[in-house]
């Protein structure tokens, strides 16, 4: 009986390599492309996760992941609705654990957000104009001048 020699595995680093070539884990640092970089990492999941090499798998896995992270950095309108896209692919297509992991990081990741929205959005007394209140203490006689001013 001949001896069946094995094929040699197949090498899985192009598909992995070509990923990284595509360069979406700086595009989701960058505040301006990380509304890009979720569609097209989404794309990805919905598309074809199932059909690339493990190897690539895990960096998009990662990537996913990194985009949760950096929700909170990146204040724009357009990132919370983005990484909700990116949660409904992972939903759909990324394995039980991973899919957990995501989802846990992308509710920490919300609340985080949330609350620097919140701490920007009040950031004290609102600045009036020198000529704005000008006019608004010309119509104030002297009495009420004075009082207005002990209170200031």
């Amino acid at each position: 009986m001949p001896v069946r020699r094995r094929q040699p595995r197949r090498r899985e680093t192009g598909a992995a390599e070509r990923y990284r070539e595509m360069g979406i884990s700086a595009a989701l640092s960058r505040p301006w492309d990380y509304p890009t970089a979720c569609g097209e990492i989404a794309a990805l999941l919905r598309l074809g996760y199932a059909y690339i090499p493990k190897a690539a798998q895990a960096l998009v896995a990662a990537d996913v992941l990194l985009a949760f992270r950096l929700l909170p950095d990146v204040q724009t309108g357009y990132a919370l609705s983005a990484a909700n896209g990116l949660l409904q692919a992972v939903e759909g297509s990324l394995p039980k654990q991973k899919k957990a992991q995501a989802v846990a990081e992308f509710k920490r990741s919300v609340v985080a957000h949330k609350r620097r929205a919140r701490v920007q959005q009040d950031p004290g007394a609102p600045h009036i104009p020198y000529d704005v209140l000008v006019h608004i203490f010309s119509f104030l006689d002297m009495r009420s001048l004075v009082a207005a001013g002990l209170v200031c």
